[in-house]
């Protein structure tokens, strides 16, 4: 039996931690020590980008400028200076600070009559008043501001989608943290506070955190004063007049002692004040027209302009003409279920189309050749085999299709049944943190370890970034060999995943979605489907995966993420084993696939208010830091039946203009929706197919593509035969209900502050924000993943106490071993992980762990030519060269990894002559193709000749001897040209030698 305390990896693993302060990532250097070439961190010199200054931001605190938005540019303005300070609101050491930051806050602002501002933001939990309550309290007791609590400053904004963190101090820079902008906006001081490295809030005591108002105001004055100087100067090169009255000025301005504002003076000036209105009335406007022109008519709504209550709806009382079922030209008046793929899956569950095509194959990946010019590029997950298919070049004469997998596939893609792109292009988002091209998966597992291990529900969706040929991701390691190289480029090694982040909370999730949003810095927002969601055992919940800044391949660091559960989004399965999610980039409406209630959710994925921290609820999360937020969500607007009556529903897609919702039902039906009202517009029968898994549209074409899963299938629904102009369909929406619609929003917007008419909302729904206790973030697990060293989930100071598991035996279901443990200790291959020792050699291959890195196998040979002109083989697992001979053994699958170049092709012949055909015994045996930068794969058995070659021209031959084949010398050398043709091989295909009526085969 696991224990909860056993549920991450072992306490005896981990380096010891103090209380004391331990200066593990404080350094104040920017960019941080081995980011010195990315270009995402804003540094001393640098301007903020235009697009981070005009963006604006929720103030929610001081009451005064409640509702109205803060843009950083209005801040650009002579002898302004502007500091920003990087919080988290959980009860941790860094927010030790914050009450002094808000002392020193006030008493600057009023000292320069307004002309330094403070801003901070709202993270991690709690509401506005709350937080804003601590912080002023804190400067109280601490005795700042000459003993006056703080009210104007610091300006706090709502920062839920940490952009406001992920522009000023992208991560790892760590917190708490400042930076202070000058009149032009450009850094001048970037610095840590003292607070950092320590473990808890208590540790940190006042002493320790008041250092920071020395410093602080050293810092800003030194700007301050600089720019007031310039001014003046400026002035004084005017006239003599100005000269004297703008010294006058300045010399009041320029004081640290005696003159104070209790109000900022350029408050009117900087920011748009919301509107005031009482918004109380009780007087509703009349019934709207129904929304719907035929059918049940939809439903009606009337509003108020009240704060409380400002709309109403009921259904549309008419009784209207049946809608008729119309032709959408995704279906058409007639079509072809057209099999486009047909071998390499093994039970796929979903498919999506990569956003760049060729990005991640190039045009040569694992010695075979490809061509990214041509065609579409369809990514498809296969749940048996727990990999990705790629098909490039898919329906042209160039298609082929390629598999690839993690080389931690029994945790990172473990019955992997969804994926979805970051196909978000021109987003303005700065290169280095862009996630344009990054796919996620998600996992229908609890973390079994493929069977192997009691289940401990650390599971969740894995993250990867595609892009491998792009001259910035070169050696970034996207994709790596067995042993950890960088397999990007010209590579004729076997080439896996390496993923990008991973976080846990979401056990047996089927479905999952990328979020089309442009507001958070590197756009990795997900939505997921966790059927193991509700606590009582009844059903599931919508969770958001916001991964921030992805700790990127090689890192174990999940400490800057947001996950957000929405427990109010009840999601059910039944056998299904996919669960379609789409986000609408216009409507923002995420649809989700109930399979379990035979509906369509919709949730409008912009609402929704923090209600408590989920630690204490859900206690297994990715790690215990205050810069990973875990959250529960309530009061969000979703229509839970958005469409009822499906039978077994699974697929989920969109049409390329956004009007359409398309559906699958497993058993061999799709749907079409319309989006504005759920009308049904046109079904197809799909009889043939009787497990349908995800949908997806070709963003070029428009087309419908589905995988079935029983038949190892992509299906296109192509209609390109039938395609004659007269499949067309008609909008049931009806234009009178969303003019008023549009009308009663905007009215209600302008009169209502801070109020927003919605038809899905319920304005009865409060929550309380509450702010995280301190121990919450003491979870259950104080060890592995959840220790509060930010270096645990890093490469350093692991290897000395991870070698000691390297002997651990006890691989028992029940076990006290956590298989998380040795991933995290860098073991790709140990004995107690499943399948092969839990490496991916070929069959019948044994692997060797090389810590940190991977593993090599003793079944893998890499051969090439020296300076001698000699056909050599090596092994990393021996760490031995072969020149003459090797000695294999007969049931097992050797993998020849060849990097010859043009002039030395090789191929595995029986004579050791370099000899394309041979006939032996009246049967051809078809040598395998000539390979000069790739790999060869030679499965043998009882049937394959003892003695083989490894052949090149101009060079010796290396001979294969075969333990446990067969006899070679009973077989004799016939004429070649009085047999019968041989067909020929590329590299890229199955290549079969017969020997006798017995097979052996080279793959």
């Amino acid at each position: 039996m696991i224990f909860l305390e056993q549920l991450l990896p072992l306490l005896w693993l981990l380096p010891t931690l103090t209380s004391a302060q331990n200066n593990v990532g404080c350094s104040a250097a920017c960019p941080p020590i081995g980011y010195e070439n990315d270009s995402s961190h804003l540094c001393p010199g640098s301007p903020v980008e235009e697009s981070a200054a005009t963006r604006l931001h929720d103030i929610c605190h001081p009451a005064v400028l409640s509702n109205a938005k803060l843009s950083f540019s209005r801040f650009k303005q002579p002898g302004h200076v502007t500091v920003i300070a990087n919080y988290y609101t959980g009860c941790e050491a860094g927010r030790r600070e914050s009450g002094v930051f808000a002392g020193i806050a006030q008493r600057i602002h009023d000292e320069t009559l307004g002309k330094v501002n403070f801003v901070t933001s709202l993270k991690g939990g709690g509401n506005c008043a709350q937080w804003a309550g601590i912080y002023q309290s804190d400067a109280l007791s601490m005795g700042l501001n000459n003993g006056k609590k703080p009210t104007t400053q610091p300006l706090t904004v709502s920062d839920t989608q940490y952009d406001l963190r992920d522009s000023f101090f992208t991560s790892p820079y760590p917190h708490p943290s400042y930076i202070i902008l000058d009149e032009n906006l450009v850094v001048t001081s970037k610095s840590v506070g003292p607070c950092c490295g320590y473990v808890s809030y208590y540790d940190c005591t006042d002493d320790v955190a008041l250092g920071l108002d020395e410093t602080l105001t050293k810092e800003i004055y030194a700007v301050y004063d600089r720019q007031i100087d310039a001014l003046v100067a400026e002035e004084e090169t005017t006239t003599t007049t100005t000269t004297t009255t703008a010294a006058a000025s300045m010399a009041a301005v320029d004081t640290t002692t005696t003159t104070t504002s209790t109000t900022p003076a350029t408050i009117s000036n900087i920011f748009d004040q919301p509107s005031t209105g009482t918004c109380q009335s009780t007087t509703w406007s009349d019934w709207s027209q129904c929304s719907k022109t035929c059918g049940d008519g939809g439903i009606q709504f009337r509003y108020a302009l009240n704060s409380e209550l400002p709309v109403e709806k009921r259904p549309c009382p008419l009784t209207l003409p049946a809608c008729p079922e119309q032709c959408v030209p995704e279906f058409g008046l007639s079509f072809e279920a057209k099999v486009i793929v047909s071998s390499g899956l093994d039970s796929p569950r979903d498919l999506a189309f990569h956003p760049t095509p060729g990005l991640h194959l190039g045009k040569r990946s694992e010695g075979r050749d490809f061509n990214p010019d041509e065609g579409e590029e369809l990514w498809v997950v296969n749940g048996n085999s727990h990999d990705v298919t790629i098909v490039a070049s898919l329906g042209t004469r160039a298609q082929q299709t390629i598999s690839r997998k993690d080389r931690g596939y029994y945790h990172y893609m473990n019955n992997v049944t969804a994926l979805s792109f970051n196909t978000v292009k021109g987003s303005g988002r700065n290169v280095d943190q862009d996630t344009f091209n990054y796919f996620a998966v998600c996992n229908d597992n609890l973390n079994d370890y493929l069977g192997s291990k009691e289940p401990n529900y650390f599971m969740g969706p894995t993250l990867y970034d595609t892009d491998t040929t792009s001259p910035n991701k070169m050696g970034k390691k996207n994709t790596v060999n067995r042993l950890g190289e960088d397999c990007s480029g010209d590579s004729a090694d076997q080439c896996f995943f390496l993923h990008a982040d991973m976080l846990h909370e979401s056990p047996a999730c089927i479905g999952i979605t990328h979020d089309p949003e442009v507001l958070t810095a590197y756009g990795a927002v997900y939505w997921a489907f966790d059927t193991t969601g509700d606590n009582s055992g009844n059903g599931g919940q919508l969770v958001m995966f916001d991964f921030q800044q992805p700790h990127g391949p090689g890192s174990m660091d999940h400490s800057i993420a947001s996950v957000r559960r929405y427990t109010e989004v009840k999601l059910f399965r039944d056998e299904n084993v996919h669960a379609g999610m789409v986000v609408h980039p216009d409507k923002r409406r995420l649809f989700i696939v109930n399979p379990g209630k035979g509906s369509i959710v919709a949730v409008d994925v912009d609402t929704g208010r923090y209600s408590r921290t989920a630690r204490e609820e859900y206690p297994i999360f990715s790690n215990r830091l205050p810069s990973f937020e875990y959250s529960i969500y309530e009061c969000v607007d979703q229509e839970e039946v958005f469409v009822g009556g499906l039978k077994n529903p699974s697929g989920l897609a969109l049409s390329l203009d956004g009007s359409r919702l398309f559906v699958a039902e497993r058993e061999g039906r799709i749907l079409a929706f319309e989006v504005e009202t759920g009308a049904l517009l046109q079904s197809i029968d799909l009889a043939s197919y009787a497990s349908i898994g995800g949908l997806t549209v070709s963003p070029e074409t428009g087309n419908i593509y589905f995988v079935d899963m029983n038949t190892n299938q992509v299906v296109k629904v192509d209609t390109a035969r039938f395609t004659d102009g007269q499949c067309t369909y008609q909008s049931v929406s009806n234009p009178g209900f969303q003019t008023a619609l549009e009308t009663a929003k905007a009215q209600v917007g302008s009169e209502c502050a801070g109020v927003s008419l919605s038809l899905t909302r319920d304005y009865t729904c409060q929550v309380d924000g509450t702010i995280p206790n301190g121990t919450l973030f003491e979870q259950v697990h104080t060890d592995g993943y959840a220790s509060d060293n930010p270096d645990v989930q890093s490469m350093a100071g692991m290897d000395a106490a991870a070698a000691l598991l390297a002997n651990r035996t006890d691989c028992e279901y029940d076990g006290d071993l956590n298989f998380d443990a040795l991933l995290l200790g860098g073991y790709y291959c140990h004995v107690c992980l499943p399948r092969n020792d839990g490496s991916s050699c070929d069959a019948g291959g044994s692997c060797s762990n090389v810590q940190w890195e991977g593993f090599t196998c003793d079944n893998e040979f890499f051969i090439n030519v020296d300076e001698f002109g000699i056909l050599v083989a090596s092994s990393h697992y021996f760490d031995k060269t072969y020149y003459s001979e090797l000695e294999l053994v007969a049931g097992v699958t050797y993998r020849f990894t060849v990097s010859t170049g043009a002039a030395n092709p090789v191929l595995i012949s029986a004579i050791p002559d370099y000899l394309p055909v041979l006939t032996i015994a009246s049967r051809s045996i078809e040598p395998s193709d000539a390979v000069s930068n790739g790999p060869i794969l030679l499965k043998t058995d009882s049937s394959t000749p003892n003695v083989l070659y490894l052949t090149s021209p101009g060079a010796a031959a290396l001979k294969l001897t075969i333990n446990g084949g067969a006899d070679a010398s009973a077989w004799s050398l016939l004429d070649p040209t009085t047999s019968s043709a041989t067909s020929f091989f590329s590299a890229t295909t199955t290549a079969t030698l017969v020997c006798a009526a017995l097979a052996w085969t080279l793959v």
